[in-house]
């Protein structure tokens, strides 16, 4: 997708603010018509808007009660229609999608802010994402993932290699991390 200029945000407290890859995954992400779209990890909204605008129908989810809200408020403002829930990656999910697309805490923190922290590994909160998102896609469904080099996403791919196929689409470096966004469809195994 293109970044949409004329998407209007504002980030409540407590909320993550858009950086450079909320901006690399949203420019890494194919948008295939009408399609059923998850925002996990929606933030202030950026991607479930860009989605929306697009052509999609979004449901964006976040664990956080402030971003859900300033989904919400940013949907409302762009005129866009979103469904938005707080949820715990799928814990309130009840559908399939076309596309999934999820900006995870993914750095190798503990106990730091939700936002961020992807516990001692950078990982787990994709660990867990990964366990149960193949239930949530469509037959032949993708999830756009984003990632940093910090983390140990070598561990990620051993470990669910079965169940997923990882196709790396999009990079930017910065001068400590690369970050990576993958595609990641079923396996045929």
């Amino acid at each position: 997708m293109k970044i949409d200029l004329s998407i209007k945000i504002e980030v409540a407290d407590g909320v993550y603010n858009p950086a450079e890859d909320s901006y690399l995954l949203i420019k890494a992400i194919e948008i295939n018509g009408k399609e059923k779209a998850l925002d996990m990890g929606c933030g202030c909204g950026i991607i479930a808007l860009h989605l929306a605008k697009n052509g999609c129908s979004v449901t964006a989810c976040d664990i956080n009660e402030k971003a859900v809200k300033n989904s919400i408020m940013n949907a409302e403002k762009n005129g866009l229609k979103v469904k938005c829930i707080r949820s715990n990656l799928f814990e309130k999910i009840d559908d399939k999608f076309d596309l999934i697309v999820f900006n995870p805490p993914y750095l190798p923190t503990q106990n730091e802010d939700v936002a961020w922290d992807g516990g001692k590994e950078g990982i787990e909160i994709i660990e867990n994402f990964l366990k149960n998102a193949k239930n949530y896609l469509e037959e032949k469904g993708r999830i756009y993932l984003l990632i940093s080099t910090l983390g140990n996403f070598k561990k990620i791919r051993r470990n669910f290699k079965r169940i997923y196929k990882f196709k790396k689409i999009a990079e930017e470096s910065y001068f400590f991390e690369k970050l990576l966004v993958y595609k990641i469809t079923k396996s045929d195994l």
